[in-house]
């Protein structure tokens, strides 16, 4: 479900929720502006191993000056709230729109995960981006993450639903992602987004540190912006 507003704080404040909203039953996105998006790449950097994802996400949008057009809310989410300069709000997970660069890009970040136990959760939230991707004309997803790899830290892997997506991350440094399973968003969202047509890659840093591994974040940040063709100077 997609839901317009016209609060430009929505994500700041319970202001910009509807009573409709306030009372959801399932995730659902509002969208606070519609930006002017030509077959963008979707590139989901939410919270995981190594906070790969998160620190993806974080400097592709330092460095292109992103802007929040929709954020997407979800009973499925923890039970707390986020608190900024003592104003709280709901977890969400935050679409960031990059018109200036071809691609067009949004970047997709998130506050938290719904319970690990929760299956159906995980498949609700990402059935709702997707179907919100395919309202935006998303030509790929680009799910963004690390994995606990002790023999080969650092390295970076790609899985992709096409032959043709995933050359274009081979071709930036990254390795075929070796046989097994890739639990969580991270894979499930590309895999989604493939079974609704929209093309679909898991790039995976293998991480030293569960918890911040930095140095992997950069070689990931590096293999993306090669396969995306996008010439920016990564934050050192």
């Amino acid at each position: 479900m997609v839901m317009s507003c016209r609060w430009p704080n929505a994500g700041n404040t319970y202001k910009g929720l509807t009573p409709r909203q306030a009372s959801m039953e399932r995730a659902l996105v509002r969208q606070l502006f519609k930006p002017s998006l030509r077959e963008p790449f979707l590139v989901s950097g939410l919270p995981g191993v190594g906070n790969v994802g998160e620190n993806v996400a974080s400097y592709l949008s330092q460095m292109l000056d992103a802007k929040l057009f929709a954020e997407l809310i979800s009973p499925r989410l923890p039970d707390y709230v986020i608190v900024e300069e003592g104003i709280c709000r709901l977890p969400r997970y935050a679409f960031y729109a990059v018109e200036q660069v071809e691609p067009n890009l949004v970047i997709l970040t998130g506050d938290a995960q719904p319970p690990q136990d929760d299956v159906e959760a995980y498949y609700e939230v990402c059935e709702e981006i997707v179907g919100f991707a395919k309202q935006l004309g998303v030509k790929a997803v680009v799910s963004v993450g690390g994995f606990a790899a002790s023999s080969s830290p650092g390295q970076v892997f790609v899985a992709s639903s096409s032959e043709e997506l995933g050359r274009r991350f081979l071709e930036a440094g990254a390795r075929p992602m070796p046989p097994g399973r890739i639990v969580g968003p991270v894979g499930l969202l590309p895999a989604m987004a493939a079974e609704a047509g929209i093309d679909g890659a898991c790039l995976l840093g293998a991480v030293s540190s569960p918890v911040n591994d930095r140095d992997t974040s950069l070689r990931v940040l590096k293999v993306l912006m090669g396969a995306l063709g996008l010439g920016i100077r990564p934050l050192s």
